[in-house]
């Protein structure tokens, strides 16, 4: 089960239209009272889970940035640094970090509910972040890089990373960018909704994990997500020759 705290959780009547998800998640979003009129301009940029139908495959070639350094290090040895989502939190650089990852608001609904969950999250998960496009020189120096690799193969690439940290489940997408990180999901008939537990976090699925704001847009990211069984905090650097099989260097066939 994925680690969560919970800030803010709502319970409303089933079948609420759009108008009233967006105007209750931007009560949310934006820490206004519940109990006066939202202003319009306050209303949430919402996104339901079938929007990311189809986003788990590519558009363009998995590029990962780094420094010339540390790809040499990974296809001699298999060195490789997955990070956390408290870990991308820490960071200035907006290019690296982002102070609000692993935070979102979720939306479940069912035939008799309707809920909204304010949640920190993704205590249990390594992120591993890619860039879905043609390497740029000039996007790759404003990450603060000189260098990268292509992944080739994202399931055999994803699959032995997942063998080498003893993973619990693989989630791999692009990226969705929207001016709030609100998720709108179908939850199961038998959710309790009645108790305020770490469970809140399944009212929608891991979608949740792929939505950034709109400030990121440009990164055009592909991200690769593993769930452990542990409460994890800080990056990992890992031995995993297997992945170098999935992956090429720059200027290789």
């Amino acid at each position: 089960m994925t680690s969560a705290y919970i800030t803010s959780y709502l319970l409303y009547p089933p079948n609420l239209n759009d108008q009233h998800i967006r105007a209750i998640s931007g009560v949310l979003v934006n820490g206004l009272f519940i109990d006066q009129p939202v202003p319009y301009d306050k209303f949430a940029d919402i996104t339901y889970e079938s929007e990311f139908d189809g986003e788990h495959i590519p558009r363009h070639r998995v590029i990962k940035m780094s420094k010339t350094e540390y790809i040499n290090s990974f296809f001699e040895t298999g060195k490789l640094q997955l990070g956390t989502f408290k870990y991308y939190n820490q960071f200035d650089n907006p290019e690296i970090g982002d102070k609000s990852e692993g935070s979102f608001i979720i939306v479940g609904q069912n035939e008799k509910h309707t809920a909204f969950a304010e949640i920190g999250s993704g205590f249990n998960n390594y992120v591993f972040c890619c860039f879905d496009g043609e390497p740029d020189p000039e996007v790759i120096e404003r990450f603060g890089y000189d260098d990268y690799f292509e992944i080739v193969d994202i399931n055999g690439f994803s699959e032995a990373i997942s063998n080498a940290i003893n993973a619990r489940t693989i989630y791999k997408s692009r990226c969705i960018y929207k001016k709030d990180k609100v998720l709108v999901g179908q939850t199961p008939e038998d959710f309790d909704f009645s108790t305020v537990s770490v469970r809140l976090n399944e009212l929608a699925n891991e979608s949740k994990y792929f939505i950034k704001t709109n400030e990121y847009k440009h990164q055009n990211e592909y991200r690769f997500i593993w769930d452990i069984d542990a409460d994890i905090e800080e990056p990992i650097i890992i031995d995993c020759l297997e992945a170098t099989k999935f992956c090429k260097r720059k200027n290789t066939d």
